[in-house]
């Protein structure tokens, strides 16, 4: 686990908000200068904190409104059940899950037609229970590092 002081937790904040954020920017709001602001990102980036940088994209925006939430029971001796979730475009996210479904699948959608299709191809890997998100009271975000104590000993 790789330790984090109050600035590190602050640039990540930052960086998680406005990733294209200026050396320059991220060091007035934290208070150092430009060069040191890309030490510390080379190193969360070395140690595998920071990940990457990615675009957030509105899928409404270019035509796909449907959200839908697909919980998946497999069964256990299923095999190359990820790789084939995993080449769904229309997948957005899947997770392997605790209790009685074995994944959780986000997926993107035009139409309803293309959420039937989309199950059709789920329905192979075992039973499916599926919702469509109506709102996002609390939209896909990131976590407050700072207010979360993240990266401190929790001892």
């Amino acid at each position: 686990m790789f330790f984090l002081d109050d600035i590190n937790r602050d640039l990540l904040d930052l960086l998680q908000l406005e990733g294209r954020m200026s050396y320059k920017d991220l060091g007035n709001r934290i208070g150092l200068t430009a060069p040191a602001v890309a030490d510390r990102i080379r190193k969360l980036e070395d140690a595998g904190v920071i990940t990457g940088y990615r675009a957030v994209v509105d899928y409404e925006a270019i035509g796909f409104p449907i959200l839908s939430i697909i919980r998946l029971k497999a069964p256990m001796h299923a095999e190359g059940i990820d790789p084939k979730i995993a080449a769904i475009p229309n997948v957005i996210e899947a997770s392997r899950v605790t209790g009685s479904d074995s994944h959780v699948i986000r997926a993107r959608l035009r139409r309803m037609l293309d959420l039937e299709e989309l199950l059709q191809d789920v329905w192979e890997q075992g039973d499916t229970i599926t919702n469509i998100v109506t709102s996002s009271p609390v939209p896909r975000r990131p976590m407050n590092l700072t207010a979360t104590n993240a990266g401190r000993d929790s001892t």
